[in-house]
């Protein structure tokens, strides 16, 4: 009875400290990328909230500003979106899930750093020597990506790259590629947060910053996606691969 009669809900953010500044930056950064390419942001924010908040607060932090960023997003791409293709990807990532948790538990997680970072700097090399699959997707390949997909994200949290790979890769247009990898990142941030959830994962103090920071995040994700209409084809694909050598350094510091 003490214990609860002295318990005092956590107090909102000082928005006026620089780190709350700096996060606030970072977010909004975050938010253009995101708006633009539709997926990336996570390779900015986790490692400056990382340092800010902690893992544990900075990775689900990360995760609930994902969420928040592309909401507003929705009514534009949802139109554009080939939902049997992300349902098709979102089942086999559920399932990948699962074993790549269990393999983290069971190997030594450096030398898979290695292995990922080589996998997909050869898949960016690959796609910007022209490479491309010739006509649609077949329900194999897309099952294949999307397994990995999960297998990654239960393993290091890296679930971009081969849904980026799979779409880059394909004879979509760079609109449709947006539309689709903005939709396919919020069920899985939403399916990671709920996981979280479940293993008492989530913080108070993540849960006061992410709404104190998701102004600056879904301005940062309006103003991406203002600015997408004004990129050429070839812009938006010289951008996304350079996003994807980022997740592939950033993962061996990290």
């Amino acid at each position: 009875m003490i214990a609860l009669l002295e318990w005092r809900a956590p107090s909102m953010p000082d928005i006026f400290t620089s780190s709350f500044l700096i996060a606030a930056a970072v977010a909004m950064i975050a938010g253009m990328v995101r708006g633009f390419a539709g997926f990336g942001a996570a390779m900015v924010m986790t490692p400056v909230f990382s340092a800010l908040y902690g893992p544990a607060v900075g990775i689900t932090l990360c995760l609930l500003l994902e969420i928040a960023v592309v909401l507003p997003l929705l009514p534009r791409v949802v139109p554009l979106v080939d939902w049997r293709r992300i349902g098709l990807l979102l089942i086999a990532a559920a399932a990948g899930v699962p074993f790549g948790n269990f393999v983290l538990t069971r190997i030594d997680p450096q030398p898979m750093r290695w292995a990922i970072s080589a996998i997909v700097l050869t898949a960016v090399a690959l796609l910007a020597s022209g490479w491309r699959y010739g006509g649609p997707p077949r329900t194999p390949a897309t099952l294949v990506a999307g397994l990995v997909s999960g297998f990654l994200n239960g393993l290091s949290g890296m679930a971009g790259p081969p849904i980026a790979f799979y779409y880059l890769a394909s004879n979509e247009t760079v609109t449709r590629v947006r539309a689709n990898l903005t939709t396919y990142f919020l069920f899985v941030d939403m399916m990671a947060i709920a996981m979280f959830a479940s293993r008492g994962l989530v913080p108070w103090r993540a849960g006061l910053e992410g709404l104190a920071l998701a102004p600056a995040v879904v301005l940062g994700g309006l103003l991406g996606e203002r600015l997408f209409p004004l990129a050429s084809e070839q812009f938006y694909r010289r951008l996304a691969l350079k996003l994807l050598v980022g997740v592939a350094i950033g993962s061996l510091i990290l």
